[in-house]
C-alpha cells in the first residue's frame, strides 16, 4: 500500500483490510517514503523481496511522487529478477 496518509492511519487501514497480518511485525512492514528512500539500496531490496516471497504486504505512508516512482522501479526490478531465477 502506498499512500500520502500519515503512518498511523496507513497502518490502521492496512491492518483492517489484511495487508498487514496480526502476526506481522509492523516495524518491518511499515515505512514513510522518507524512511524507505534514505535506507541503503541493499536494505531497500531486502524489504521489497519479502513481499515477493511471502503473501503479505508493506505499507508506505507520507509518500511523495518521487518516493512512489522509486518504489515502483525497485519493485519492478525485483519481480523481474524473481521471474528469471
Amino acid at each position: 500500500m502506498i499512500t500520502g496518509d500519515i503512518k498511523e492511519t496507513a497502518q490502521s487501514i492496512a491492518k483492517d483490510i489484511g495487508i498487514i497480518r496480526p502476526q506481522d511485525d509492523i516495524n518491518d512492514r511499515s515505512f514513510t517514503g522518507h524512511e524507505f528512500i534514505t535506507k541503503k539500496l541493499e536494505d531497500q531490496q531486502t524489504i521489497l523481496k519479502q513481499v515477493i516471497r511471502e503473501p503479505s504486504g508493506l505499507v508506505f505512508a507520507r509518500t511523495e511522487p518521487i518516493h512512489k516512482q522509486t518504489l515502483i522501479d525497485l519493485l519492478s526490478k525485483e519481480v523481474r529478477n524473481a521471474i528469471h531465477q
